[in-house]
This record gives structure tokens, C-alpha cells and sequence, in this order.
């Protein structure tokens, strides 16, 4: 989008401190232009808006980032206007709405301002991408700003409701009433606010069919566009991608170590680490029968007396009040372990030298008992007495604000980290990034390094995480009803040759589909016990392709084209 736009090109998000921080540098200089007169009088009116970039590794697109905290008069105004002119209720109290409407109410004034002081030969084209960003755009709508509006939904509220809690969902999408099931689950004013939002917008994009279906229920609207989402470059093939994998495994060995050994010895050798990721939604994305699955397999395992272990990692964002204490003092002994060792290796490979070639009977292994003194024996005992510890090593790596539904089950089915188990948990509720990650590496190094991801999704418009791991080279399972795992089905004839395996999720109960979920796992540690040999995914070049921005991009161009045209039907103006 920058190389195509350039300085036309703006990203709006919400302003939150902590994030900024890290992400956000400001632009104090904005000199004479139409954004730098809208922003001053935004500031002037007491909003809280910023200008700047966001720190990508490849690029820094400017952003806008809107503190999204605005008056309490200014928002019962907001609310007020929503229920005269859209019949949208946000009356309830509900902290997650106020800050979506305060955030759309300063993109409202922003955009219209922003368009009112640009010339009228530029267009302006405003992409929305998913309801929470979106508030603004009905009553940009009505008030007829000369604005091409565009709107992704990448899933819809009431799909992430029902799809775990309606039996047959699928079957029975057609049957539903919206406005009964909002109200039926308490989400009707976010339904609300998405509805009007997607029956206004100029271009309705989605990025799956099954979110389009879904959108012609709930919305009553049918989608203009599918779009499924990309990938910015592609990863590495072949011999490439295995020593990416080997690179970063050693990474992800270094971790378990330290997290594992103080309490009992651990062959990183001898295991398998295996993840799932997502936004935590348990049932949707299909974190419970994975669990299930993983509490299965660990009694498979212990019957077959198997020396081979398995870590599963849960990567998904939970509300936490810190790392636990325990994980990092692991790591700090795991860290001067490793530095004392090194050290008596430094110091004691010149005295093996030595003395093997000042001896006659060089043949000879030399004692290395006499070759230590004193000194590295007290402090290689003293490094050995500090890294053991008692007890065993915690499911999660932060402690959590409250216990979930993953801290609950491993709990009930006694996967607890025992040193006896086979299946080892280890639940990381945040994002895995490298400025503050205890592996020391980012999401997709991260995914490179394990064996297998796991994505049986009961509703998943499309998959982020399944994709990104295929392109990585790492093997996966995901399920037909997720967006990708209907992409491969579609465009892989032989989808098992390329590591990859469905879940059927659509046609069979939990239990099927836990059945199911546990064989292909089984069957996963048996292949690699008996072949010795690490699997990595390998996609064709034409499938690689489609799953590619500057693929996709074009089909974004077409629909700002349209939007444009709606906005202002001159013949051959687009």
C-alpha cells in the first residue's frame, strides 16, 4: 500500500500508551497541509490525537492514533445521535462500546474535517476493517461526506456467539434472527452498531464464504468482494527453510530447559513441541478439543512407555498481572549455569592440553578430577545446588489476572507438568514477541522452530495462525471450517503430502472430532519415532502466490475503484 500510495497513505487506530511506546514514533513537524489543519483543531476541541510512525521491520506507514477516552457529555451526544438516526441502542453500560464509540466519534470529526479542507480533485477512500473500528461510518454516510467508504468484516458477532453454542450452526445459519439472537446473548447494540455498519458502507468486503453467508443473514446484505488474507514475503523453501527450523528449535530447547530441568531432567532431543494460537475464544477456536486431544495422546503415550515427550504450547492473549517469578528465576540459574560452564571449560581445556601432550602416556585419558581445583569444584556444586528445585514447573508463564478454561482443564485431566507424563503444558497468555519474549525470538520464529501446529477451529472465517504456519514449513492441522483449511482442501488435491491435515468439525460432534484430532496426533509421534526424521510443509508455487499481498493487492484497488463510483456515479469518472 505505501509503495502504491505513498504519502496518501494513512493508517487510524486507537491510542493506547503502553502499545505506543513501543510501536509509535511522533511526527512534531507536520507542516502546511490539510492533515496538519485538521489535527491542530482536533487538539484545540480537547481530543486526544497523535501523528506519527508505526515501527514495522520493513516499513513505517504514518498513522493516526486517536485516544479513544472522550467526554461523557460528548459521549451521551454520540449516543444519543446513533439511536436518532440509525435506531442503534448503546444506552447499556458497557465500557468496550463507550471506547469504540468515543474512537468513532473523533475518526467522524477527523475525516470530515480532513476531507472539508482537502481539494476536491483528490479522492479519499476510508477502508474500515472490522465493526470496532467502524462506528463513524453510518453518520458519515448520512451526512453525505465526500468520502468512498469500504468495510472487511473478518467475522461477524453473532458467528462468534453462535457457532459455539448453536447446535448444527452451519446447517441452520439461514434460520437464525438476528436481532432475537443478539438480544438472546446480550451483544445487540455491538450487532447493532456492525449491521448498519455493513448495510452503509459503499464496498462490503469479506474474507471467507462462509463469512459472506453470514453476512447475508445477519446483514441481509450480499458482499460485493472475498478477499482472503495474505502473507507481506515469503518465507523460505527447501534445505532453507530446515535450517530456519533447526536454528530456531535451539532457541525453543534453551526454553524448555530452563523451564523444565531445575525440577527433573528433560531430552529436548527426545521432544516434540507442538503449539496452538489464537485470540482466546476456547470453544471457537478450538482450544478444548485440542486439550482433549493432548490428554489422550498422553495416556497413549505412557502406555506405549514411550521415552519420547511432547510440550504443547498455548499461545493466546489473556489478561495478566506479571511473569511469574519462578519462570524468570528459572531462566536467571538456567543463564549462570550455562555461563559457569563455560567458564570451566575455558579453564579447564588449556590443563587437558597440557596435560596430554606433556605426557608420555599421551594415549592415556588424563583424571580430570585432578585437573579441577578446588575453586571450580565449589562453584560448579554451588551452580548445581541453586538450579535444582523442588515441586513442579507451572502451567502458565504469567500469572493470570483469573484461572481459565485451559488452567481448568489441564488441572481436571492432571496434565501438570508431572515429571511422569509424557504431554507437557506450557501456557504462554501473550503475544510472543522478541523486545520482551522469554524464548528470545518473535511469533514466526517461534513457529518455525516447533514440530506441529494445531488449529482444529470450530468457527474461524479464515486463519491466520494456520496459515502463517504452512508458510513457515512447519505441518499443521486445522479443520473444514476454518477459511484456510478450506483453501487447502480447494487448491491441494493431496493436502497430506504437504504435511497438512483437516478436521472435519462441520459433519461430526466434539467427540468425533476429538477422536479424530488424537489419531492424527498419535499417528504424527509415530511417523517421526520410526522415520527419524523432521516433516516440513512445502506449498506450490502457484498456491504460495495466491497467498501473497502483492497478489491480493490489486483486488483491494478494485474494490476503492468501486467504492469511488458509488460515491460519485459520473459515467467514466472510474
Amino acid at each position: 500500500m505505501l509503495d502504491t500510495y505513498g504519502e496518501n497513505y494513512f493508517l487510524i487506530g486507537p491510542y493506547f500508551p503502553e502499545k505506543a511506546r513501543l510501536d509509535f514514533r511522533a511526527i512534531n513537524d507536520v507542516g502546511d497541509c490539510p492533515l496538519a489543519a485538521t489535527l491542530a483543531s482536533l487538539r484545540n476541541q480537547g481530543f486526544g490525537v497523535h501523528y506519527g510512525y508505526w515501527l514495522l521491520d520493513d516499513s513505517r506507514p504514518r498513522v493516526i492514533l486517536v485516544d479513544p477516552f472522550i467526554d461523557h457529555n460528548k459521549l451521551n451526544e454520540v449516543k444519543a445521535r446513533l439511536w436518532c438516526n440509525h435506531q442503534i441502542n448503546t444506552i447499556t453500560e458497557d465500557k468496550m462500546v463507550d471506547q469504540i464509540l468515543g474512537f468513532g466519534e473523533v475518526v467522524r470529526l477527523l475525516l470530515t474535517e480532513l476531507v472539508e479542507r482537502t481539494d476536491i480533485s483528490q479522492d479519499v477512500v476510508a477502508h474500515y476493517h472490522e465493526w470496532m473500528s467502524a462506528s463513524s461510518l453510518p453518520e458519515l454516510i448520512r451526512e453525505k461526506v465526500r468520502l468512498a467508504t469500504v468495510f472487511t468484516t473478518h467475522a461477524t458477532v453473532l458467528g462468534r456467539y453462535l457457532a459455539p453454542n448453536e447446535d448444527q450452526y452451519f446447517d441452520n445459519l439461514n434460520t437464525f434472527n438476528w436481532r432475537e439472537k443478539a438480544r438472546q446473548y446480550n451483544v445487540e447494540s455491538k450487532v447493532a452498531i456492525e449491521r448498519s455498519v455493513a448495510r452503509n458502507a459503499h464496498v462490503l468486503v469479506t474474507n471467507s464464504e462462509a463469512t459472506a453467508r453470514e453476512c447475508e443473514v445477519f446483514f441481509e446484505r450480499t458482499s460485493d468482494s472475498i478477499i482472503h488474507n495474505g502473507i507481506h514475503r515469503k518465507p523460505g523453501v527447501g534445505h532453507e527453510a530446515f535450517i530456519e527450523h533447526q536454528e530456531n528449535r535451539e532457541k525453543i530447547d534453551s526454553f524448555v530447559k530452563a523451564f523444565f530441568t531445575p525440577n527433573y531432567p528433560v531430552k529436548t532431543e527426545r521432544t516434540l513441541y507442538f503449539f496452538t494460537s489464537g485470540r482466546y475464544e476456547y470453544r471457537n477456536k478450538g482450544f478444548d478439543i485440542t486439550l482433549e486431544a493432548m490428554a489422550r495422546l498422553n495416556g497413549m503415550l505412557m502406555h506405549d512407555n514411550t521415552d519420547l515427550t511432547i510440550v504443547l504450547f498455548i499461545v493466546s492473549k489473556q489478561p495478566f498481572h506479571h511473569i511469574r517469578s519462578e519462570v524468570l528465576e528459572a531462566r536467571k540459574r538456567f543463564q549462570d549455569l550455562n555461563k559457569i560452564c563455560k567458564d570451566i571449560s575455558a579453564r579447564l581445556g588449556p590443563k587437558i592440553y597440557s596435560n596430554v601432550t606433556g605426557t608420555a602416556h599421551r594415549h592415556k585419558m588424563p583424571d580430570l578430577n585432578q585437573l579441577v581445583d578446588e575453586e571450580l569444584l565449589v562453584t560448579w556444586r554451588q551452580a548445581i545446588s541453586n538450579f535444582k528445585k523442588e515441586g513442579l514447573p507451572p502451567v502458565t508463564t504469567h500469572q493470570l489476572v483469573n484461572e481459565d478454561e485451559i488452567t481448568g482443564f489441564t488441572k481436571m485431566a492432571g496434565l501438570d507438568n508431572n515429571k511422569h507424563n509424557r504431554v507437557k503444558v506450557v501456557y504462554h497468555p501473550d503475544f510472543i514477541e522478541r523486545t520482551k519474549s522469554l524464548f528470545g525470538m518473535d511469533y514466526l520464529e517461534f513457529v518455525r522452530g516447533c514440530n506441529l501446529g494445531i488449529f482444529p477451529s470450530l468457527y474461524e472465517p479464515w486463519g491466520n495462525a494456520a496459515m502463517e504456519t504452512a508458510l513457515q514449513g512447519t505441518p499443521l492441522i486445522t479443520s473444514n471450517t476454518s477459511g484456510f483449511g478450506r483453501f487447502v482442501k480447494a487448491n491441494l488435491r493431496r493436502y497430506e503430502d504437504h504435511e497438512m491435515d483437516i478436521i472435519d468439525r462441520r459433519y461430526q460432534n466434539d467427540e468425533e472430532a476429538t477422536i479424530q484430532l488424537t489419531n492424527a496426533l498419535y499417528k504424527f509421534t509415530e511417523i517421526i519415532k520410526k522415520d527419524q526424521f523432521v516433516p516440513r510443509t512445502s506449498l506450490p508455487k502457484q498456491v504460495m502466490d495466491s497467498l501473497c499481498w502483492t497478489e491480493l493487492q490489486q483486488r483491494y484497488h478494485d474494490n476503492y475503484r468501486l467504492a469511488l463510483h458509488r460515491n460519485q456515479p459520473i459515467a467514466s469518472l472510474y
